[in-house]
């Protein structure tokens, strides 16, 4: 799958975002444009690695669409999850301390 030439991939990337925005509750400029960017990001970056990592095989004809569909619609979500995640974690920084 080519992110880049693929039109159905695009079309389902560009819908996930749409559905975000739309339902989603950003209301400022800032807000959606993290909306997008999460969403393109996730979707784009993602969909291959996480067929691969479930083991789906049965990817072929719309599977790898729907989930670049979802990961757009949800990818801010996730990148908020995960910021929360690594914030309440309390990591101890171990780099240098200058």
């Amino acid at each position: 799958m080519n992110w880049t030439t693929d039109l159905k991939f695009i079309a389902a990337v560009l819908g996930g975002v749409v559905l975000a925005l739309l339902l989603g509750s950003a209301t400022t400029w800032r807000a959606r444009l993290f909306t997008v960017g999460a969403g393109l990001f996730a979707a784009v970056l993602g969909t291959e690695p996480l067929i691969a990592w479930a083991g789906i095989s049965f990817a072929g004809d719309g599977w790898p669409y729907l989930l670049a569909g979802a990961l757009a619609l949800s990818g801010d979500r996730l990148a908020r999850r995960a910021l929360q995640l690594i914030d309440t974690a309390r990591i101890p920084w171990t780099g240098s301390s200058k």
